[in-house]
């Protein structure tokens, strides 16, 4: 068995982490897209923009995002830094 980790981080420490089990038949199924489609809607949370880039396709960033793998904001005050992040990732078990 295989499963799917899409972990947010905020300064530094582990706010959030959402697993999703893929049995050998799911490989392509629904499991991994809805995978993907909450690692999408964490990166947004954060602050991914696929607006703030017009010379490329919302299609193509979100591609390349999900390629990555990996998002990385600072949302950062004057006073208190917030580094944010978010990653998907692969393990067996």
């Amino acid at each position: 068995m295989r499963v799917i980790n899409v972990v947010k981080i905020k300064n530094g420490v582990v706010d959030d982490i959402t697993s999703f089990g893929v049995f050998d038949e799911q490989l392509s199924g629904d499991v991994v897209e809805q995978a993907e489609k909450d690692f999408i809607a964490k990166a947004k949370e954060i602050g991914f923009d696929v607006n703030n880039r017009e010379e490329e396709d919302e299609d193509d960033l979100i591609s390349e995002l999900l390629d990555f793998g990996y998002f990385e904001k600072n949302t950062s005050n004057d006073v208190f830094p917030e580094p944010q992040s978010v990653c998907i990732s692969w393990s067996d078990i």
